[in-house]
């Protein structure tokens, strides 16, 4: 409401169907940021009723409002009556192990207007330790009529096999699980359709995404901007590679695309030698954001590229003359 300028709303045309998800504790702010994401072309709204973060939780906002049941309450419904696109809330089991009102809360969510929740299995008080309570979902899901989405604990294809089945949700949401492992959602989609598991990417295709995934931020919000923003989802593409502590901790510095082809070069030679460092550096220069291909493409669906404030900085190539 106080920043119209802002492009955390901005929607390209081949990214629908897609929510915007919206969170605070005052009804009427609250419907009028759900009628500015509608209006930005959101197919629906979600409530984050479930943020654990202390600086979120602190006044009345994400998981907070398990505690004000009846506020809640208010949200739902006065959002629900300011826009004309569906509305789903997301919450946790509850505050804490003394007060997991799950089941209460999602029925009154469920009277107050949303068509659809989604249930992290961890209290506020857990945030993201120990291991996610899936009984607790499927007694939500018991206890609702509309649909029920399971979250939490989802790292692999068959953990999200294994939640619907335990659980009699009708979805997954995936979320960590995702940081730099996009394909992950893919995969999941895979394995529940066919009950075949796709191959996990290789480290070429992990670096190369890594380095596409940042040169797109580079293009799209300029070189300060997404050079800063870049850096956490890189680090998050390199976990897990043996070794590749030092590495990260560079990426976390990073001021240029340069400097991030020449740490990602060095840590696939690192891993899997000369060659797979060669192979990268052949990838990546062929990065081409006029020609990037989106999820979509490979259904046959027509894209369009990422229109850019500002030219993507330019660097020597690093392989090919």
């Amino acid at each position: 409401m106080h920043r119209p300028e802002t492009r955390l709303m901005d929607l390209d045309a081949n990214e629908h169907p897609i929510g915007i998800q919206i969170f605070g504790h005052e009804p009427d702010v609250m419907a009028v940021a759900a009628q500015m994401a509608e209006a930005k072309g959101a197919d629906f709204i979600d409530i984050n009723m479930g943020c654990p973060v202390p600086k979120i939780t602190k006044g009345k906002d994400g998981c907070a409002l398990m505690r004000e049941p009846d506020l809640a309450r208010e949200i739902v419904s006065t959002v629900k009556s300011a826009i004309s696109i569906p509305l789903t809330v997301k919450f946790r089991l509850g505050w804490d192990d003394q007060s997991k009102n799950a089941v209460q809360f999602g029925q009154m969510i469920e009277e107050a207007g949303a068509i659809a929740v989604t249930v992290h299995g961890r209290t506020r008080q857990q945030l993201y330790s120990g291991k996610a309570d899936w009984s607790f979902i499927a007694a939500v899901k018991r206890a609702l009529t509309i649909p029920v989405f399971g979250n939490g604990d989802v790292f692999e294809p068959e953990d999200a096999l294994r939640l619907l089945t335990e659980t009699g949700a009708d979805g997954v949401a995936v979320a960590r699980g995702t940081l730099g492992n996009p394909w992950l959602i893919g995969r999941i989609d895979h394995y529940l359709s066919s009950g075949q598991l796709d191959e996990e990417p290789t480290l070429c295709d992990r670096l190369t995404l890594a380095y596409r995934h940042a040169a797109g931020l580079v293009h799209y919000k300029g070189l300060r901007v997404g050079t800063n923003e870049s850096r956490r989802h890189l680090t998050h593409y390199t976990k897990g590679i043996v070794g590749s502590a030092p590495f990260r901790a560079r990426l976390t510095k990073v001021e240029s695309l340069a400097d991030i082809a020449q740490i990602l070069s060095e840590l696939a030679q690192m891993a899997e030698g000369q060659a797979a460092k060669e192979a990268f550096l052949f990838k990546i220069e062929d990065v081409d954001f006029t020609k990037s291909e989106y999820p979509s493409a490979r259904e046959g669906i027509n894209t369009k590229s990422i229109k850019a404030p500002v030219d993507l900085c330019a660097f020597s190539p690093i392989a090919k003359p």
